[in-house]
């Protein structure tokens, strides 16, 4: 009779709850100690699978991580986790997978990681390298590549600081550097004239810009440059051209603004245009090779291409050429825009030039002897 009524009191096992392999709770066991109370709130875990298949736990208090390996192949028996309802009396048996786990250890060294200062998206992080997907390892390692060491940075960024000699004094360099040559045409200081500050040929010799003598005479009886493929500073240089220059000028004045309008047309050119057969000029074989010669490289797997350098060294030629074209005028407001650069930037090449900001207006530069003090490229400002 007592042996009835200690079975009648037991719980009545109400649901036995079994899932597939994926979707069941992992009990874990630490192998090397047990997990106080305390700091059960501070532990964080993730499931993984391996490249072969095989299940990952991973556990980290946010300064160690541990992980183990979950065998369910060599199981002689199912794992249930019993829940038991006081009020209600009735049981759940719950299927789970145990899990040792155990320390992860530097496969170098073979000892503990140094993880005194890691923190629990370091130990994940590590857990996707070694049992992530692809995509999660991929984006892992782009993650790593992003993080920099702000101390080494500093340090780098000191040393260089310190290396760095300012000369407070001057605000602008005055002594043209060895590398200005490169750039911009010979200038001749010594000049008693204004027309001798600059040759027209040493830009660009008079046989190629004849050539380009038969698009102009065009221009001329035609009158209408909306048939012309130039662009707005070119066209309105050339209005001008046809409304105040002298009969006997204009021809030779116009191929200069054609040439121009090439050179323009070569720097709005991307790159990777530049095949063998790239034509920049059909009216003129000379002046196609011209400026391709002078103002883009040939490189080693001889493709074309046009460093940054000759953007400075194609803005020098355009503004002396437009000088030599315009009575020693160039309106830089609208050389600026065609040449898809800032006015400001504009105004400091012309200075090099030893061109002047004009009384008159503001965005228009004159050639006017006496010339200034030279001017370098390298600008120095001064430190504050």
């Amino acid at each position: 009779m007592d042996i009835l009524c200690f079975f009648h009191k037991m719980p009545i096992i109400k649901k036995v709850i079994t899932k597939n392999e994926d979707s069941r709770a992992v009990v874990v066991d630490f192998q090397n100690g047990k997990i106080k109370s305390q700091e059960c709130d501070n532990l964080e875990s993730s499931l993984y699978r391996s490249e072969d298949g095989k299940r990952i736990a991973g556990v980290t208090n946010g300064s160690l991580l541990y992980t183990g390996l979950i065998d369910t192949d060599n199981d002689l028996y199912n794992n249930f986790l019993l829940v038991h309802n006081k009020v209600t009396g009735k049981v759940r048996l719950i299927q789970v997978d145990c899990c040792t786990v155990s320390a992860c250890l530097d496969k170098k060294n073979n000892n503990i990681m140094d993880v005194s200062e890691a923190s629990a998206s370091n130990s994940i992080t590590e857990l996707n390298k070694q049992f992530g997907s692809k995509r999660s390892k991929r984006s892992t390692e782009q993650r790593e590549r992003l993080n920099m060491d702000i101390n080494t940075v500093k340090e780098q960024l000191e040393e260089t600081v310190s290396n760095i000699k300012i000369d407070e004094t001057d605000t602008v360099s005055t002594a043209p550097s060895e590398n200005d040559n490169v750039y911009r045409p010979k200038i001749n200081r010594d000049a008693s004239t204004v027309d001798q500050v600059y040759n027209l040929e040493d830009i660009v010799p008079m046989s190629v810009l004849n050539t380009l003598s038969e698009e102009a005479v065009e221009i001329i009886e035609d009158a209408d440059l909306t048939k012309n493929s130039l662009a707005p500073f070119i066209s309105k240089s050339i209005s001008e051209i046809l409304e105040y220059a002298p009969d006997e000028l204009k021809i030779h004045r116009i191929t200069i603004f054609l040439y121009i309008n090439y050179l323009i047309k070569f720097m709005n050119t991307p790159v990777k245009n530049f095949t063998k057969k790239f034509i920049l000029c059909d009216r003129s074989p000379q002046v196609n090779n011209h400026i391709l010669d002078n103002y883009s490289i040939i490189t080693a797997s001889h493709n074309r291409t046009r460093p940054l350098t000759m953007k400075d060294k194609v803005l020098c030629s355009i503004l002396v050429l437009a000088a030599l074209a315009m009575d020693y005028e160039v309106n830089i407001e609208a050389l600026a825009k065609d040449f898809k650069i800032g006015i400001k930037k504009a105004m400091e090449v012309s200075r090099v030039l030893a061109f002047s900001p004009s009384a008159k207006n503001k965005n228009v530069v004159t050639l006017k002897l006496p010339l200034p003090e030279p001017v370098s490229f390298s600008l120095k400002r001064k430190r504050r």
